[in-house]
Order: structure tokens, then C-alpha cells, then sequence
């Protein structure tokens, strides 16, 4: 029986690590950041502040103004939390699908499509919004197409919403082959995600600048 016993145990603790070594995402990752994890699903609360967002753009793309960079997170966090869409997703998502807004791609900075929303090439460059708002709030709309069933609890702005197969892709990973036709394109979402959480928070260099200064005196 004792041996019957040892049996059954080392086949469950057998299968425990075969179900933890299927599983493809980390639910949190070691770090000296005040915040240490993240979530890969869309439906879900972001971890990230405004100030972490602006840090992620302005390390990656100087050219930002402060202002630019403030405003961009802040509504990336309101529309967000407006339709329970994960913010740190959506925000990182828009990095990746601008080039931390350089817009060296198909996508042109006139056109205020953040998700590139039907962006082909530059020959067919996807959908246009009048507005930065509705731009940003039209990628956050089709992010929730993608990932829920829920109703939108703002007036629809994106055009292509009714085109998408709703809670189809529920986490990064099940946007490769929807969102994007890249196979990698939910590990480049994600390692997005680990640089925006794992960064300390955005500190304006005119303080650190101004700070030494004072030290100096």
C-alpha cells in the first residue's frame, strides 16, 4: 500500500509541473519595481502609472514633448478604464504599432490610428480619426471586440468593431494571427509590457538637472 502511495503522490506533482510548464505566461516577474507583476489579458486592470507610460515613450523616442507624452497616457488610461480594457496592453500595443510614435511604417501621425486599425501598407494605411481622443478611443474599442462580449459603454467610433469575432483573442498571444498576421507579435506585446513595468518611474531631467544644482550650491 506504502508503495501504491508514492505512486499516486509522484504522479500528481508529475502532472502539476506538466500543467505549470504549459502555461505560457508569468503571472509576475521579479523586479525592483514598486509594482511586480503584470497581466497578458486584455480584460484586465493595468499595473502602470502615467508617469511609467510617459517614461516608455520619451526612453524610446526623445523627440516627445512632456505634454504630448502626458496627454497620450492620460486618455490610454481613461478610455481604458471606460470599457475594463487593460491599459498596460493597450498603451504598449500603440507603442509597438507606431514605433513609440516615430511612424516610420505604414501608419502617418495625421491619421491618429494608435492600434493601426486596417493599416495594410502604405498602400492602404488603415483608418483615419479626426482626433487624437477618438483615435485612441477607437483602438480600445476593437481591443475589447477582440477580447469580450460586453457592450461598449462609450458611443462606437471604431468602424471595424462589427467586423471582429468577438472574445476571440482574450490575452496578447491570441492577437497573433487576428490582430496581426506577425506569429511573434504577442511576445513582442509582452516583452513591451515587461520594459513599461519593470522601468523605474518617469523622472523629468530638468529636475534631476535642476536638483544637482542645488546640491552643487
Amino acid at each position: 500500500m506504502k508503495l501504491q502511495a508514492y505512486i499516486v503522490f509522484f504522479i500528481v506533482i508529475g502532472m502539476g509541473i506538466s500543467a505549470n510548464a504549459k502555461e505560457p505566461y508569468p503571472p509576475s516577474i521579479p523586479s525592483t519595481h514598486s509594482k511586480q507583476s503584470y497581466s497578458i489579458y486584455i480584460m484586465n486592470k493595468g499595473n502602470s502609472s502615467m508617469n511609467d507610460m510617459m517614461a516608455l515613450l520619451q526612453n524610446n523616442n526623445p523627440g516627445i514633448s512632456d505634454n504630448l507624452a502626458k496627454k497620450i497616457a492620460e486618455i490610454y488610461i481613461e478610455e481604458s478604464n471606460a470599457e475594463g480594457v487593460n491599459c498596460d496592453i493597450a498603451f504598449c500595443q500603440m507603442a509597438l504599432e507606431t514605433g513609440f510614435l516615430t511612424y516610420k511604417g505604414s501608419i502617418k501621425k495625421s491619421q491618429n490610428n494608435f492600434g493601426g486599425l486596417g493599416a495594410v501598407n502604405k498602400i492602404h494605411p488603415g483608418e483615419s480619426f479626426p482626433n487624437m481622443h477618438i483615435g485612441i478611443r477607437a483602438h480600445i474599442q476593437h481591443l475589447k471586440a477582440y477580447a469580450s462580449e460586453d457592450d461598449l459603454q462609450n458611443d462606437c467610433v471604431d468602424s471595424r468593431f462589427s467586423f471582429v469575432n468577438r472574445a476571440s483573442a482574450p490575452d496578447v498571444y491570441a492577437l497573433s494571427g487576428k490582430w496581426s498576421t506577425d506569429p511573434l507579435y504577442g511576445e513582442k506585446l509582452e516583452g513591451l509590457l515587461i520594459r513599461l513595468i519593470n522601468h523605474t518611474s518617469y523622472i523629468d531631467p530638468r529636475l534631476i538637472a535642476q536638483n544637482r544644482t542645488q546640491q552643487i550650491h
